[in-house]
């Protein structure tokens, strides 16, 4: 079964009809989410081979998948956003 945030993401950008639209859209989802702490952006976070600083920080609790992130560039912290609403709270099996 999907996610129900797939749905919810798949049901906004097929509402939005330029790719302008769905652009800021992505943005506007990075600006909403809380950034990464400082202390979490160390090399073994970091994400190499970007042309933007990125950081990556995955976690188990119980039997559940999360990540945080963050990104320097906006439209990445923004897709960051969007993969979060699609994996986090993910059961691991």
């Amino acid at each position: 079964m999907a996610n129900p945030s797939f749905e919810e993401i798949v049901e906004d950008f097929e509402f939005l009809e330029d790719w302008e639209d769905r652009y800021r859209y992505v943005i506007e989802q990075g600006k909403a989410m809380p950034p990464l702490n400082d202390a979490l952006k160390v090399p073994a976070t970091k994400v190499d081979g970007c042309a933007s600083q990125v950081w990556l920080h995955p976690k188990i609790e119980g039997d559940l998948f999360y990540f945080e992130g963050d990104s320097d560039a906006v439209i990445v912290r923004g897709l960051i956003a969007v993969l979060r609403r699609l994996y986090n709270h993910l059961s691991l099996d």
